[in-house]
């Protein structure tokens, strides 16, 4: 398992230079701009924090193969990921424009779709 994987610098460059003011569109903000920047950044520690806690339930699993422990670890693996890969989509459609889809996809898909491969490398029951 990579332990490299982390988003904490993303929900934090991201909500510096898209949440908060973004070059050239610096402008006093609404009540409403303000609810959407906090559910922005509720929705992105969401993420990280279901994101953390899939990274752990995969290191389980790695460290239980060959036990009987292992089914029940790789079945919470499992739930844990589709459970973060789950709200990371939902965030992408939440976002109010395709830039900004674009950045997140960019700068947080390949840690999406390393965090399912590596779940996908874990052995089958049995094997």
């Amino acid at each position: 398992m990579n332990r490299s994987l982390s988003l904490s610098l993303f929900t934090k460059a991201f909500a510096r230079q898209n949440l908060i003011l973004r070059p050239g569109h610096a402008r006093l903000f609404s009540t409403p701009i303000i609810d959407s920047k906090s559910s922005m950044e509720d929705s992105m520690n969401r993420i990280e924090e279901l994101f953390s806690a899939a990274k752990d339930e995969l290191e389980f699993a790695e460290e239980s193969q060959g036990t009987t422990y292992y089914h029940e670890d790789l079945t919470t693996a499992g739930k844990a990921v589709n459970q973060v890969l789950a709200a990371y989509e939902e965030f992408l459609d939440t976002l109010p424009s395709d830039d900004m889809r674009n950045e997140v996809k960019t700068k947080v898909g390949m840690k999406m779709k390393e965090l399912k491969m590596a779940f996908d490398s874990l052995p089958e029951e049995g094997h």
